[in-house]
């Protein structure tokens, strides 16, 4: 059966399940644990095979050629044979989890969910051979929160407001006043997805129905017009359009738990320490081998107020992206920003990317943008280098550490971030349009400097100024902790033009 190609969308709703209906579920969902796990491990066998195989290998070996050319066309046609050959292949895994629907598993999923199961672990293990995710995990029990269909005809059904599944049938919760739930039963629904949630402890089901068509557009939030420019930090982010200008940090009302989040993990660990003697050595290092670990009650409780407490935070880090980027986009419909790694933001500032998650920031506005209308434009680094490059054509490699663009030309005193966000505005076809650029700059200083003397003190610092004076650092402070201690000597008519600036008011520095 070939996919759908028209658009769909995501309408989920919570379902009514008695305790008996959740025993069912619970059932089911650790059978397709199980079906998932073979059909992975089955998966990785295969992928195995397939790279020790001499066709592939020689397939590997043959020049890649440009996109749509025979050459590529050749090596594409190369692997397909390799694949065929080893049965590493979508329909080959759904003949292996075939049996799986005659054996005793048969009797908790329905043939559909199950292809649907081994589509899954092939495309988990899919991506693993082409190196664009890691090696997959098997699932331990508890772990598998969610089951699908492939269609809406079999298997898994919608039906009357009611999700019916081998005899189970789970009514909906629906709010009759709810515009967005509305708009999701009047579109027609490909197939069901069942989700379990764990809120607090206790699980809560709910039913995604991927349904065709486009979401559910709030009035409240209109698509602007006009290009924006953004520049996306590890925890701060720079929007420019003809509305405005703004630098904010990410998700600045979310509290940080990072003490509460520590305690949790290491009352975790002596729990389980106390709990397990004989699975550490005598050194505290945990024994190698396969070990039988026994979980308290407390144990258990405190796992659960961890993970309530993570959920929480997740929520609402979620909940503050949605108002940003319904911000963003009634300030345009053409949105302009670097292609960059996100990996590298989790590499050199883990602990602020996982607490602001700028990654899922990008994500959820490329989704929410396109659904209205918009067009999210990202180029390349290296062929703008929006960071370094000034509107006389000057680069200068500027460290971390230097928040503030200044150029002889005349340009700045201005927000590092904020005049990039601006020049994001003017590129075109992954290179910068100086002209437009220099054309568009008259008064524009003026407008980002007031922008970013509205930025708060980070961690209740101070601001300091971008004051480049040297400074006599004290006897119980490193040079790195005393200032900015620049000497006139290495920076010419650098140093006296900001020495020139030294009585005006200037903006605060982030």
């Amino acid at each position: 059966m070939s996919r759908a190609r028209t658009p769909s969308f995501v309408c989920e709703i919570q379902l009514k399940v008695t305790p008996a209906s959740e025993r069912v579920l619970l059932v089911r969902l650790d059978c397709a644990r199980l079906v998932y796990n073979a059909c992975l491990g089955e998966s990785l066998k295969r992928l195995e095979k397939l790279r020790a195989l001499k066709a592939y290998q020689a397939a590997r070996r043959m020049p890649k050629g440009t996109k749509n050319s025979p050459v590529a066309k050749a090596r594409n046609s190369a692997f397909r044979v390799a694949h065929e050959q080893e049965g590493f292949r979508e329909y080959d895994l759904h003949a292996y989890a075939k049996q799986f629907g005659q054996a005793w598993l048969g009797e908790h999923l329905d043939s559909l969910t199950i292809q649907k199961l081994a589509t899954r672990a092939f495309f988990a293990v899919q991506q693993y051979a082409f190196g664009k995710k890691g090696k997959p995990r098997f699932k331990g029990k508890g772990w598998f929160d969610s089951v699908e269909g492939k269609t809406n005809t079999s298997g898994i059904l919608w039906r009357e407001n009611t999700v019916k599944w081998l005899g189970l049938e789970l009514s909906a919760l629906i709010n009759p006043k709810d515009e967005v739930i509305a708009h999701g039963l009047a579109c027609p629904v490909k197939f069901v997805r069942i989700v379990r949630r764990k809120l607090n402890g206790r699980n809560r089901f709910y039913a995604q129905l991927v349904c065709e068509g486009k979401p559910y557009r709030k009035t409240q939030h209109p698509l602007g017009n006009g290009a924006v420019g953004l520049d996306i930090g590890p925890s701060t982010i720079a929007v420019v359009s003809k509305q405005g200008a703004t630098l904010e940090r990410f998700c600045d009302e979310l509290k940080p738990q990072h003490k509460a989040i520590r305690k949790l993990q290491r009352k975790l660990n002596r729990q389980r320490r106390a709990n397990n003697p004989a699975n550490f050595n005598p050194d505290g290092t945990c024994k190698r081998g396969k070990r039988h670990w026994h979980d308290s009650q407390r144990y258990i409780e405190t796992r659960r107020h961890l993970a309530e407490l993570q959920r929480k935070q997740a929520a609402y880090r979620k909940s503050l992206h949605g108002r940003m980027i319904n911000r963003i986009v009634a300030q345009g419909d053409i949105f302009k920003l670097e292609k960059l790694s996100y990996r590298a933001f989790q590499k050199r500032f883990g602990k602020s990317v996982n607490f602001r998650g700028p990654g899922a920031f990008v994500n959820h506005l490329k989704r929410k943008a396109g659904n209205a209308g918009g067009e999210i434009v990202e180029f390349a680094t290296g062929s703008t280098r929006l960071s370094q490059i000034c509107l006389c054509g000057g680069l200068e490699k500027k460290p971390l550490s230097q928040r503030w663009h200044v150029c002889g030309c005349g340009v700045g005193p201005v927000q590092r971030d904020l005049f990039s966000a601006w020049l994001a505005r003017f590129v075109e076809d992954e290179r910068l349009d100086a002209g437009r650029a220099q054309a568009a700059w008259p008064g524009e200083d003026e407008r980002l400097q007031a922008a970013s003397s509205r930025i708060q003190p980070a961690m209740g610092q101070g601001q300091p100024k971008p004051n480049l004076a040297r400074r006599v650092p004290s006897q119980s402070r490193s040079p790195a902790q005393s200032g900015f201690g620049v000497s006139e000597a290495h920076h010419g008519k650098f140093f006296a033009m900001m020495r020139e600036l030294a009585d005006q008011p200037e903006p605060p520095a982030f």
